[in-house]
């Protein structure tokens, strides 16, 4: 389905896609109280409950979903859900590639490459991946860290893990893409990319470029542009929406408060306090 229409459900609507990447969007579902309504999945899908009480039952397992908890669901797996109250649910949902789904699988030693459980339950351990849940599901712009790490926490749900520790070649092959990150810092640089560059995975390169320099490749890429923007500020007079382009900003008020958080004052304070 790699290319395909973005969709939770077969019978659902077609959801935005970031970039050819993944689906992402807020869905409606409405159905009597107490009727059970049965769907089948299209793709692989992650969503987190933001309103709504109903019972969700596939293959894997069963729960009672209330706001904040987390539901899973695999590619062609049906299921269905027992609405609690006539309010209907809301949900923030992601509708992932295959090929993203086969990687990480491979990635975390996932023989099946399906989640391993059906929902799970809103509380303090599961409240930063619902948050980056909503997060992915309401940015327009194609955020493939993000979901890498959401799909990743996702199928590591229910099961143990082994991750392969990234070897000190891998980490030589990082250190190039992270100078080479370094001197086109006001490009766009996809993660595909960067991680084709040194001959890893998306997950596994994310995981050895954070052990070599701190940060993730977006992180990263973003340092290196706030310096070259401070620089600029320092050592030229041109406007700060032209150094904002220049290093690779594309929206003022983003690059704004991004330097402010970095520096502790903006680009105009910055210039005049030199």
């Amino acid at each position: 389905m790699a290319g395909a229409e973005f969709r939770v459900e077969e019978d659902g609507p077609v959801l935005d896609s970031r970039g050819g990447l993944y689906g992402a969007g807020d869905v409606r579902c409405a159905a009597p109280a107490r009727t059970l309504a049965r769907h089948r999945y299209a793709r692989s899908a992650i969503g987190a409950v933001v309103s709504g009480v109903f019972g969700y039952q596939t293959p894997v397992g069963s729960a009672t979903a209330t706001p904040g908890a987390i539901v899973l669901g695999n590619a062609q797996e049906s299921f269905g859900c027992l609405h609690l109250d006539g309010a209907g649910n809301r949900r923030a949902v992601l509708a992932l590639d295959d090929v993203l789904m086969d990687e990480l699988a491979e990635d975390l030693r996932c023989a099946d490459g399906r989640f391993a459980v059906a929902a799970v339950a809103s509380g303090r351990e599961t409240a930063p991946l619902y948050g980056a849940i909503r997060q992915l599901a309401r940015d327009v712009r194609p955020q493939e860290e993000a979901v890498v790490a959401v799909t990743a926490a996702a199928l590591a749900l229910g099961r143990r893990v082994r991750r392969r520790d990234a070897s000190r070649v891998d980490h030589g092959r990082v250190r190039e893409v992270a100078h080479d990150v370094q001197r086109r810092y006001a490009e766009t640089l996809p993660l595909t990319e960067l991680a084709a560059s040194a001959g890893l995975s998306r997950y596994h390169f994310i995981r050895a470029f954070r052990d070599v320099t701190g940060e993730t490749p977006r992180q990263f890429q973003i340092g290196a542009r706030l310096k070259a923007a401070a620089d600029q500020l320092l050592d030229t007079k041109a406007p700060i929406i032209t150094i904002a382009l220049n290093v690779g900003f594309n929206d003022l008020s983003h690059f704004n408060h991004t330097f402010r958080e970095a520096f502790g004052c903006s680009p105009r304070a910055w210039r005049q306090a030199a």
